[in-house]
């Protein structure tokens, strides 16, 4: 359930940035890989397809190895936050 929830939330994350680029061009992206990933029209690919398949992967490691059961909650920390922070600048912008 961990790995669906940071699944979820990396899609959140693609849907907010691509509205925040289509708001303020590839500027807004402030990641160098991300941007690259826009101006090539690939990051709807990456975000939906590999990162997936990374989840799926690691879902698997840890169904086979129990003990790294742990490893399922840095992916949704980080998307957390990242979702959180796109929030707080959504929040910034309107008020």
């Amino acid at each position: 359930m961990t790995l669906f929830i940071a699944y979820a939330l990396n899609i959140i994350d693609y849907l907010f940035t691509r509205h925040w680029v289509n708001l303020y061009g590839l500027s807004a992206e402030g990641n160098p890989i991300g941007r690259w990933l826009f101006e090539n029209n690939l990051a709807g690919i990456v975000k939906i397809f590999i990162v997936g398949a990374f989840f799926v992967v690691l879902g698997y490691f840890i169904n086979r190895y129990p003990k790294y059961r742990w490893m399922g909650f840095i992916p949704l920390v980080v998307y957390g936050l990242i979702v959180l922070y796109h929030i707080f600048i959504y929040l910034k912008i309107n008020n």
